[in-house]
């Protein structure tokens, strides 16, 4: 919509480079998102060039969406440039009611590196992880994390002054309860005792309101999480969510590059794997260097 558009705007720092500045180096930490307001600007990888990004272009998502990522590119300009950046809060933000617009972005990016909420609140991703958590007998986790978010939205429409309302909330809070919270429930999803017990209670003395669930559910994706994250990233069906939503493809030598250079993990965009894509420059038409 406009207004998002106008509000991303607002978030924007204006900054001005002279030619053959340098914006940010490989290896760098990363905390600011670019675009190209005027002007061009030079990718190197390993000190070699790869592309040139023109007025239009972004670059620098790669280390604001993968956690502890460093620069993947050194980014230096060919011309006077003015860009327009978001620092790593900002971009956050923006997108923070907004999950399901970046997840398909962190999906894209992150590849097996993914957060758990990325696969959550992605069509296809929801989809897929319903899927595998069916075959472990677990699904109950992901219905009661649809019902308890589509709970909350519904009541954050409503007119809480209204009597009737009231009734409506608390009668489908019930109904919630004993089907995923109260002990021998038909769908009885695994909390703490001590987190369902604070859910009853609420309910009990109706003191129900849109946030009536959202710790159980912060448990609830904790926990698949810890427990199912990992061997979903192994399965079939994550292998299918990736060639669904395409992305950057990580060679090994990369990796070990990267692990050499910063003790630990490292993310580099392999530009030879992304043939699928088109030419380089292609790539940088609809996205991203880091």
């Amino acid at each position: 919509p406009e207004e998002s558009f106008h509000e991303l705007a607002m978030k924007c720092k204006v900054e001005t480079f002279d030619p053959n500045q340098v914006i940010f180096k490989e290896g760098d930490d990363g905390d600011r998102f670019y675009i190209i307001s005027f002007g061009k600007v030079s990718v190197r990888v390993d000190k070699k060039h790869v592309a040139n990004l023109k007025q239009g272009n972004y670059f620098g998502e790669v280390a604001l969406v993968v956690e502890e990522t460093p620069r993947t590119a050194t980014c230096v300009t060919l011309t006077q440039t003015v860009l327009l950046s978001m620092s790593k809060d900002s971009f956050r933000g923006f997108f923070a009611d907004r999950p399901e617009a970046l997840a398909d972005v962190e999906l894209k990016i992150a590849g097996k590196k993914c957060q758990i909420r990325s696969i959550m609140y992605h069509p296809k991703g929801v989809e897929l992880f319903t899927a595998f958590l069916e075959k472990h007998y677990a699904e109950e986790s992901i219905e009661f994390w649809n019902e308890v978010r589509a709970f909350r939205k519904w009541v954050f429409t409503l007119d809480s002054s209204k009597e009737a309302n009231k009734e409506k909330v608390q009668k489908r809070a019930e109904e919630l309860v004993e089907k995923y919270i109260r002990e021998g429930g038909s769908r009885q999803v695994n909390i703490s005792s001590q987190m369902a017990k604070a859910v009853l209670q609420d309910v009990k003395e109706k003191r129900t309101n849109a946030n009536t669930f959202v710790q159980a559910e912060g448990e609830v994706v904790t926990l698949l999480s810890r427990d199912k994250l990992g061997p979903f990233k192994q399965s079939a069906e994550f292998k299918k969510l990736m060639n669904t939503v395409g992305g950057y493809e990580i060679s090994a030598h990369t990796k070990a590059k990267g692990g050499r250079a910063r003790g630990g993990s490292r993310v580099n965009i392999d530009l030879g794997s992304l043939k699928q894509f088109g030419s380089v420059t292609d790539i940088k038409a609809g996205g991203s260097s880091d």
